[in-house]
């Protein structure tokens, strides 16, 4: 990937659009990016890497929400658009941000294009253009994910040495996401699952078997003689001893239930024979009770006889005079008829009585409203002059609302004209302040830009100042901390010495020990032993020496460990001092300086505010002074407009004021109003209804009052000849039910009454009757049968029946308890045996699967004597490539002195190892950790370690092309030497085709490269960049 154009647009210190046109440095392929501290350097980086990948470069630029200028327009919208070269095609790439516009609530402007440039156009690159597709289009394309690009590609600040020197977790993470052994480290996660699940099912499973067995003791009874309760006496036993156990106890039971199950048999034909001479006793007992019983009842039966004959004759009279109803009820319907026909001549009497008095009304009314016919005619000629005024009134009313809307118009227009001339002062009044208030202001706000540049200057001193004092700070403690593990280690190494002094001196008295004369020592072959060493009395073990041994390996690891920290900070300090030396900045009460220069910010800060806000009013009072020019303009034409418009309307008022005064004589005064004379022709014409509606009336009800007479007079005359036909058929139906009476024996109506019973009643006397009749009859039946049972037999005493049967039976019940009691045990033994045997061979194979994967996970995660897991294996041989790499140049870089390898020792505390680095110093011969390099030895080997990454990567991903390389790091750590060397390396790597910018403040550096990007920053506090070429 070679970038082409980078455009930002309101993006960190870059206010508005800034171009970087890569294509400007012609045949340079290697450039230096060179500015003050904060111009906005390492933003070009974050440029490309957000237009690539969405985020900025270094770990601590990832809030892409950050990366909008602070500088930039409410309206302008942060985006980054990169045009780059990638396999010989041209690509086009855009990401805009959205913001919260002022006013707004949401954020909008969000947009993102990815586009392969060709000479007909764009084409997409995407089938959508959003964030998902176009990222992972990029890293198809590309080759490489954000992290391998950040560390290969761009080499930010702070991401540079990660890979030199931090531990082995750290470069586990770099490699992991780098070669992408992700799987790896999922394999074994999945492992550690596996693990902990198989661990659950093995302690559940062993957790049911023991519960199996802790069930014995409650569900079989304890027998001294049991082999199975001795085995579980024991402290420790195995589950065949207890399977054994089992087996005898079921052995036991079979038995037991035999012996029990004959026992049962034997119990229950006792209880059978038992209860067979009580149900027989019983039996006679029931019989002689059910003999006095029905001797009861038939005395019962033989007291109801009177009442049952009385009832018999009672049915028979109700039967005849069930005959008799139907005449009864003919005589009813006949007499309710008469009298019906009675009310209805009554009613015609006085219907046409009514009638006869509604017409003598009827007649009077007709009358009176015959006389007034001259009052009608008056009413309708009445209606008829009013009706002729109404076209004179409209007009008269048209003429009024004119002269009166005229009047109200001139008023309201008089009105307005005293309103716009108030207005007009005090605008006026208005634009003169705001004039003053923009003169004021704008000589304030001329001193901004001056202010801004000098507090930004301000800020970047208090930052240098703070960084220093805080870097003076841990460079004092690790100064303590390095003379404190100093004098330990060296006390250690004494202590050791001693030691080993101690127990060679020892070794040489237990070899003598062991010497017999005629045989040659060891040592020197002498076979004469005269003066043997003897044993020192402290001769310390080999176990002591180890253990002084390990104590002083510790102790000079520590002190190792703080000698690199103490030259990497006493680097950083000397770099961080130079910085301050170019603000000119004393380090002699240095603390006073921040605090002065802290106080002087503060206060430059709120003029800085204070001018800012003042600025931003002179905009609005600009804004509003312009609007108040036109407002003055627009309010002088109306006032024009509305003193014309005054003189139009009063000319119209004055004219039709005359036709108005000429009306009025021709129309009555109390009906000029249009709606009085509707409402009076409304009055008149309801009154000449109202006179109209009681002519027709007092007709209509005359005709009908004549009708009605006549109706009543024939309804009366039919009445009276429906009463007598009714009387006649009456008569002759009572005669018919009196000889009805006589006939059914009957001698009076009362007592047919009397007599008389619905069906129902009847049929419940009659089975009533029937009923009576047949429990006589069964009663003196059983009797017989009973007595003739009974004869020379007695009641016998059922107490002593009752007693055997329930010693039987209490006795079958204790036998059957004790038989189903061993029944049980018998089942409880099987079903223990059959689960316990399931539970073990569970717990067996269970275990062997628990330590199958326990094994494996050990071994995946690096539980082993080199604490290297599967995955790191893998990456030791990523990292074996890059060293490789790398040494390949920190042997030019460092004129033979360096070579880097992977180190072997294993981390203090049980810390996984594998990815440690050692530097190999030929000039001492010995290795020793990378960490206490020099700042600019480790320069040199950051620098080789990431372009040998560059190399593996590219073998490891074929179609990966890597055109371009951009570093962001210090090169003032290194010697005129090194800087020579280092330029030399990149030198070479350019003539091999690759782009390389470098960020650096050095001038040898700015001396010796042709091309540079400078980064100035205005006094308004944005930047703006242009390429200067030698």
């Amino acid at each position: 990937m070679k970038p082409i154009k980078l455009t930002m647009t309101a993006f960190g210190p870059y206010k508005d659009q800034e171009i970087v046109n890569f294509s400007e440095l012609e045949e340079n392929r290697l450039f230096v990016i060179s500015g003050k501290t904060g111009a906005g350097k390492t933003t070009i980086f974050d440029g490309i890497c957000f237009a690539l990948y969405g985020s900025a470069s270094g770990e601590d630029r990832q809030d892409y929400k950050m990366l909008r200028s602070d500088f930039a327009n409410d309206e302008v919208h942060t985006s980054v658009e990169l045009v780059f070269e990638l396999h010989g095609k041209t690509y086009r790439i855009l990401r805009q941000l959205g913001h919260v516009k002022q006013g707004n609530k949401t954020a909008t402007g969000e947009k993102y294009e990815f586009f392969q440039l060709e000479e007909t156009g764009e084409v997409p690159c995407v089938d959508r253009q959003m964030v998902s597709e176009i990222n992972q289009r990029v890293e198809e394309l590309v080759g490489l994910t954000k992290d391998q690009f950040s560390q290969i590609v761009m080499l930010p600040q702070g991401e540079f040495r990660k890979l030199l020197t931090s531990k082995t977790e750290n470069k586990e993470e770099i490699l992991r996401r780098i070669f992408q052994t992700y799987p790896y480290q999922e394999i074994t996660d999945r492992l550690k699952e596996k693990k902990k699940e198989a661990e659950d099912e093995f302690e559940r499973i062993k957790q049911m078997r023991d519960h199996y067995v802790s069930e014995i003791r409650s569900k079989l009874p304890e027998r001294e003689e049991s082999q199975l309760f001795q085995v579980l006496q024991q402290d420790h036993f195995n589950m065949n001893q207890l399977v054994i156990g089992l087996e005898g106890e079921a052995k036991f039971y079979k038995e037991q239930v035999e012996v029990k199950q004959k026992e049962k048999g034997q119990a229950s034909e006792h209880v059978q024979k038992m209860q067979d001479q009580y149900q027989k006793a019983k039996a006679l007992n029931e019989k002689f009770e059910e003999l006095a019983q029905y001797e009861k009842k038939r005395s019962e039966l033989q007291t109801k006889e009177p009442s049952i004959k009385e009832q018999q004759v009672l049915l028979e009279k109700s039967e005849r005079a069930s005959q008799i109803e139907v005449h009864e009820s003919h005589v009813k319907e006949l007499r309710q008829d008469e009298a019906q026909k009675r009310l209805a001549k009554a009613d015609a009497e006085q219907a046409l009585k009514t009638a006869n008095e509604t017409l003598e009304q009827a007649e009077s009314h007709f009358k009176t409203e015959e006389e007034r016919k001259s009052e009608r005619e008056a009413i309708s000629k009445q209606v008829e002059n009013l009706k002729d005024l109404r076209p004179k009134v409209e007009e008269l009313n048209s003429k009024k609302k004119f002269v009166d809307e005229a009047a109200a118009a001139m008023k309201q227009n008089a009105t307005q004209y005293k309103s716009i001339e108030t207005h007009l002062t005090e605008t006026q009044q208005e634009k003169e302040k705001l004039e003053k208030q923009i003169n004021e202001g704008t000589e304030a706000v001329d001193q901004l830009p001056k202010k801004q540049e000098e507090l930004q200057l301000l800020r970047e001193k208090c930052r240098e100042i703070q960084s220093y004092i805080k870097l003076t700070g841990e460079h004092g403690e690790l100064s303590q901390q390095l003379r404190a593990n100093e004098q330990a280690y060296k006390e250690a190494k004494q202590f050791f010495e001693q030691k080993e002094q101690a127990w060679v001196h020892g070794q040489a008295g237990i070899l003598a020990e062991h010497l017999n004369d005629g045989e040659p020592c060891p040592v020197c072959g002498s076979v004469d032993h005269s003066n043997k060493a003897e044993i020192a009395i402290e001769t310390p073990s080999k176990e002591e020496l180890d253990h002084a041994k390990a104590i002083y390996d510790k102790k000079y690891q520590a002190y190792t460990e703080v000698v690199a920290k103490y030259k990497a900070k006493n680097d950083q300090l000397e770099e961080k001092k130079e910085v301050i030396k170019e603000y000119d900045i004393s380090f002699e009460n240095i603390n006073q300086t921040f605090d002065w220069l802290v106080e002087k910010g503060k206060t430059l800060k709120k003029e800085v505010e204070q001018l800012n806000h003042t600025s931003e009013n002179l905009k609005a009072y600009r804004q509003r002074s312009e609007q108040l020019n036109d407002e003055i303009k627009k309010v002088e034409t109306n006032k024009e407009n509305l003193r014309k418009q005054y003189e139009e309307q009063k000319l119209e008022y004055e004219k039709a004021k005359v036709t108005y005064d000429g009306l009025l004589d021709s129309v009555p005064e109390n009906v000029r109003e249009l709606s009085v004379l509707e409402a009076k022709i409304k009055e008149t014409e309801a009154k000449k209804l109202e006179l109209e509606q009681a002519w027709e009336k007092a007709q209509q009800q005359l005709n009908t009052a004549r009708e009605q007479v006549a109706k009543a007079t024939t309804h009366n005359q039919n009445g009276g000849l429906s009463l007598q036909e009714a009387k006649a058929k009456l008569e002759k139906a009572e005669q018919v039910f009196q000889q009805a009476l006589t006939d059914g024996a009957f001698s009076n109506e009362e007592e047919y009454r009397n007599a008389k019973r619905t069906e129902e009643e009847r049929k419940a006397l009659k089975d009533a009757i029937e009923s009576f009749n047949q429990q006589l009859a069964t009663v003196n039946a059983r009797l017989g049968e009973l007595r003739e049972q009974l004869t020379d037999q007695e009641k016998v005493e059922l107490g002593a029946y009752e007693l055997k049967l329930k010693e039987a039976q209490d006795q079958y019940e204790s036998v059957l308890q004790a038989y189903n009691a061993t029944v049980q045990s018998q089942k409880d033994v099987a079903d223990l045996k059959v689960r316990i045997v399931e539970a073990s061979e569970q717990v067996d194979a269970q275990e062997k699967s628990l330590n199958r994967i326990a094994d494996l996970y050990d071994v995946v995660r690096g539980q082993n004597d080199r604490k290297i897991s599967f995955e790191r294996y893998l990456q030791i041989e990523y990292l074996d490539q890059i060293v490789d790499a790398a040494n390949a140049r920190l042997k030019r870089l460092s004129n033979g002195q360096f070579y880097l390898k992977r180190s072997d020792r294993q981390e203090a505390r049980g810390r996984q190892s594998g990815l440690g680095l050692d530097v190999y110093d030929v000039y001492t011969g010995q290795d020793r950790d990378v960490k206490t390099m020099s700042g600019g030895e480790k320069f040199n080997a950051s620098l080789c370690l990431a372009l040998g990454m560059s190399d593996v990567i590219q073998s490891f991903k074929g179609g990966v092309s890597i055109e371009t390389m951009f570093i962001d790091e210090g090169f003032g750590s290194l010697d005129d030497e090194s800087l020579n060397k280092a330029i030399d390396t990149l030198i070479d790597l350019q003539k091999s085709g690759r782009m390389i910018g470098v960020i650096s403040h050095v001038q040898e550096l700015k001396s010796a490269i042709p091309a540079i990007l400078e980064v100035n920053k205005s006094r308004d506090g944005y930047s703006e960049t242009q390429f200067v070429l030698k």
